[in-house]
């Protein structure tokens, strides 16, 4: 499906008056007013709303994509199989104040844009966790990509996962390996360092930050990373 789709939007997107990045913008801002608007009109979703406002103790996975956890509130835009709920994450959670007692972010907040949306979300997350809970975010590692295109250092760029001597036929120089990781054709926003992270989420009142790896965790239910993100990832935990 996925391919016919691709097939489908080389055909028809040269014939639109936009080009593809506004194309995909606009999908996304489809989805976006879609979700929002279903939680208001739709009386199932609307009920699901009801029930997550007055609910406590909660394991809340922004970004699910698919990837549902059994007994958590699994929120993605598009909905799958899985979905506890369509959300556009950008806007106010559905949750109550302290109503959480975990969130994952796993490879979601690089999508949003720093300067309004980030800020709006982590004080969501100050506002839904309750006292001792924890968020743990996980992102695309900067400083790392960095370093390796830097000092030109192979085995820096083999321990996140490219051969830079023989790379993929859609991507050409180490510099692209970079544009790739931190544009990723529109779909990311910002590339984040742990001093950049751990100063997004002091603006927003948490002071318990701490950079974290693959697999550790403050809470042991949030050590479920997933393995294919493993070499090239940043793990920030924030506790409330």
């Amino acid at each position: 499906m996925s391919k016919m789709r691709f097939h489908i939007g080389r055909i028809v997107i040269p014939l639109l008056p936009v080009n593809r990045r506004v194309f995909d913008l606009l999908r996304l801002e489809f989805r976006a007013a879609k979700a929002t608007i279903g939680n208001i009109i739709n009386p199932r979703s609307r009920t699901a709303v009801r029930k997550l406002k007055f609910a406590r103790e909660l394991s809340i996975n922004l970004g699910s994509g698919g990837r549902g956890l059994p007994g958590w509130v699994n929120i993605e835009l598009k909905s799958h199989k899985d979905t506890t709920l369509c959300l556009d994450i950008r806007r106010r959670l559905p949750f109550a104040d302290g109503s959480a007692r975990r969130i994952l972010a796993e490879h979601v907040i690089e999508h949003l844009d720093f300067r309004e949306d980030v800020p709006r979300l982590f004080r969501e997350f100050y506002r839904v966790l309750a006292p001792g809970g924890v968020v743990r975010i996980i992102v695309p590692d900067a400083a790392r990509f960095l370093e390796a295109y830097v000092f030109n250092d192979t085995e820096r760029w083999r321990r996140l996962g490219w051969n830079v001597d023989k790379l993929p036929a859609d991507i050409y120089t180490p510099m692209h390996v970079i544009n790739h990781i931190f544009n990723q054709s529109g779909e990311h926003l910002f590339g984040y360092d742990f001093r950049t992270m751990q100063w997004a989420l002091r603006q927003v009142g948490f002071s318990v930050i701490l950079r974290q790896e693959f697999g550790v965790s403050l809470d042991t239910d949030l050590a479920i990373d997933q393995v294919i993100h493993q070499p090239y990832s940043l793990y920030v935990e924030a506790a409330r």
